[in-house]
């Protein structure tokens, strides 16, 4: 179900088939209701911070966060209310919440990104090091290109600058110091696979197949994501 890829050249946002294709989200979430499985016990109580995507909150992730807390991981929300993107003192308050679950736990956190929150937790990984111990992410845009999405338009999230710009360099250099495990799919109807695939610096990129919300409720991704988790932390370079 996972294979690693080699990058393409050319980043462009998906068809509009596909973006059509996200209403399997509902086949997704009967198969996560109706799933008898038990996901594996992984974790040893190790914190785990989720991190929703743009335009949704701390709800939009409550299968992601239960199936993790099944398998044994201590999952935290983000508590930031509706992710509006990295805007304003966000990103601070973001770093604030890593270092006080790394401080109540005494251990680095691992943070689970989904689309936008991914690229967001990637940078905060980049920025505090010692307090992140990994970063998954699920649908991402890590190159941080806003036409690499159908929803650039809406979010603006870095105000319109391009690529060129010096919010979004800033970023850039931010998180490509942080290791990451990404996890994509060709299906995804909001967010280009290439964006998420063709990260710089350390990126480990594994394909699915499900939409973009698919990605964070079909319970044979969750328990990919699980395994991420799982996985001994990384440093920062």
């Amino acid at each position: 179900m996972t294979r690693n890829v080699t990058p393409t050249a050319k980043i462009a946002p998906p068809p509009l088939w596909k973006a059509a294709g996200e209403m399997r989200v509902f086949l997704n979430i009967g198969k996560s209701a109706l799933s008898r499985r038990r996901p594996r016990r992984r974790g040893q109580g190790q914190p785990v911070l989720v991190v929703p995507g743009f335009g949704t909150s701390d709800v939009a992730t409550v299968l992601l966060r239960g199936y993790l807390d099944a398998a044994g991981f201590d999952v935290h929300t983000w508590d930031l209310g509706i992710n509006r993107g990295p805007r304003g003192d966000v990103m601070r308050r973001l770093s604030s919440r890593v270092r006080s679950i790394a401080r109540k736990t005494r251990q680095r956190v691992r943070i689970v990104g989904w689309s936008l929150g991914g690229l967001m937790a990637r940078v905060i990984a980049g920025r505090i090091p010692q307090h992140v111990g990994r970063v998954v992410t699920l649908g991402s845009p890590l190159t941080a290109d806003p036409a690499s999405s159908h929803l650039s338009r809406i979010y603006g999230w870095f105000g319109g600058d391009s690529l060129q710009g010096r919010a979004v360099q800033t970023m850039l250099r931010d998180g490509a110091r942080a290791p990451v495990t990404s996890i994509f799919s060709r299906n995804d109807g909001v967010v280009a696979w290439q964006a998420c695939a063709e990260a710089a610096g350390s990126c480990r990129s594994l394909e699915v197949d499900a939409t973009h919300l698919g990605l964070i409720v079909d319970p044979d991704i969750l328990e990919i994501v699980s395994r991420e988790v799982a996985r001994a932390p990384e440093a920062a370079a």
